[in-house]
């Protein structure tokens, strides 16, 4: 079994602690302290992480039950030299909290995911972007609500020049489409994957590093470039696999929501009432009464505002104009999309006062995770960026919240890390040609080739560890005759091949 190998820089006072518990005789040596704490670290004891390597995991299960258990019992000093280095050891070798490390494995899996994602893109027309990971604080500010603000990552000051990692990348896009906005044949229809960074609090499907499928439109203010965003992010799920049982895409309009709620509260009130209805799911009923009095709402509008957030369609009869509109928009919308995917849902409002039109999420089934994916219109978001006025409507899905629901459903997709050949090398005077009968075969295949100098034996066993799917094995008598011989490491059958077949 490998273990992960762990450089562990210890300060002159620690380690003259850990040489009390030496004394004491809770270890037997400084070697067998580190372990201790480490293994602390790794099954979770008085230290919980999470995404623990698996060849770690297996080897934490092992040693769980050796932790000694005297030292639960040992004298207060003691314990707070324990403590002291149970949080050395955490400090050295965790990964920043909020981020995720990708092993072999996981990054193939992801890679395979982002595919399937660009594919389904493509097939709708749009194109594929990418832009720098910083950005300028003025551009960045340009369009952040105040609880973005506080989630970037700044870069220190350089002279004039101030900088932060993108939070989003709506700003980057449309910095982008605003630069050539004139040349740009209409509607421009982009989309991208990549990272972005919040500093925010860490918890299941939100992180602080994370990535992001983001899709964008510019150029159309019709009802179809709405449901086309809808109709893409279905596209998705279900190419990896989803359907109607495993997620559903809440759909409103806020042109709908602003109308009927202006027959309840203020102007003035407007975009606080429509942040707390944003996150209403996310609180207790009795949170909900307590924001919204605090906002200076009697116990008659609060009342009138809960029965509208839960009304049904058919049950809307608006009386103003802007309301009317924006129940005509969504209506059609609902005409181009598949309804047995999408619901109506008067409480999704997409609490950022930007969104001009159709705002939708998209959820698991059981709505177990946070949303999945996000977006909706806004029409005046170029503007701010000082472009010429154009109409826009996107959508952001992160990577994070799907993966857990594709895990949740058995969706991951399958992968193969294995090669196709792996070259034995029966001795050094055949070496060369080895190396020359894998670059060849690279050309169209995954091969490995011996770098250990092992016997043929342990080549063999490493073959067979890395799920090779056929053996090459070149030795000194087959050569002379152009020859080598090929085992199927499946079937165990063997032959010899002309080189030049290979």
């Amino acid at each position: 079994m490998v273990m992960e190998t762990l450089q562990i820089r210890l300060t002159k006072e620690l380690l003259n602690e850990i040489s009390m518990l030496i004394d004491w005789g809770i270890y037997s040596s400084t070697s067998e302290a580190v372990r201790d704490a480490v293994r602390r670290l790794v099954t979770g004891v008085e230290a919980p992480i999470r995404n623990i390597p698996k060849q770690v995991e297996k080897e934490a299960k092992e040693v769980k039950q050796e932790i000694k258990p005297e030292v639960k019992e040992v004298k207060p000093e003691a314990r707070e030299i324990i403590k002291k280095l149970d949080k050395e050891v955490k400090k050295q070798f965790q990964k920043p909290t909020g981020t995720l490390d990708f092993y072999p494995e996981d990054k193939e899996t992801q890679n395979k995911i982002f595919e399937i994602l660009a594919k389904t893109a493509v097939r709708f027309g749009f194109k594929e972007v990418d832009s720098p990971i910083i950005e300028t604080m003025d551009l960045l500010k340009a369009k952040q609500g105040e609880e973005i603000k506080k989630q970037i990552f700044t870069i220190e000051k350089k002279g004039d020049e101030e900088f932060a990692i993108r939070a989003e990348f709506t700003p980057s896009l449309a910095r982008m489409f605003v630069a050539k906005q004139k040349e740009l044949q209409k509607p421009v229809k982009w989309f991208c994957i990549n990272k972005v960074l919040r500093y925010e609090r860490p918890q299941a499907g939100r992180l602080r590093e994370f990535f992001q499928f983001n899709v964008e439109m510019y150029g159309s203010n019709k009802p179809e470039a709405d449901a086309e965003m809808i109709n893409l992010v279905i596209a998705c799920m279900k190419n990896l696999g989803l359907n109607e049982n495993d997620f559903f895409v809440k759909i409103n309009n806020r042109e709908l929501l602003q109308g009927l709620l202006l027959e309840i509260v203020d102007q003035s009130d407007l975009d606080k009432v429509i942040s707390l209805i944003d996150k209403k799911a996310k609180i207790t009923e009795e949170d909900f009464d307590k924001e919204a009095i605090a906002l200076g709402l009697n116990e008659d509008k609060i009342k009138r505002i809960k029965k509208l957030i839960n009304s049904s369609l058919k049950d809307l009869k608006p009386e103003n104009e802007l309301a009317k509109k924006g129940l005509d928009n969504l209506k059609e919308i609902l005409t181009y999309v598949d309804n047995k995917y999408v619901q109506v849902d008067l409480a999704t409002a997409r609490g950022l006062a930007y969104y001009t039109g159709t705002v939708f999420e998209v959820y698991d089934k059981d709505e177990k995770f946070r949303s999945i994916a996000g977006g909706g219109r806004y029409d005046q978001m170029i503007e701010l960026f000082k472009g010429e006025q154009t109409p826009a409507t996107g959508f952001a899905l992160g990577y994070a919240t799907l993966s857990l629901l594709l895990g949740d459903k058995a969706r991951i997709p399958s992968i193969d890390l294995s090669v196709d050949y792996f070259i034995v090398i029966v001795n050094d005077g055949v070496r060369q040609k080895a190396f020359e009968i894998a670059n060849n075969l690279r050309e169209k295949y995954r091969v490995e080739v011996d770098f250990k100098r092992a016997n043929i034996g342990k080549q063999f066993k490493f073959a067979n560890n890395i799920k090779a799917k056929k053996v090459i094995i070149v030795g000194p008598d087959e050569l002379k005759e152009s020859k080598v011989k090929i085992k199927d490491m499946g079937t165990g059958k063997e032959e010899l091949v002309d080189i030049d077949d290979l």
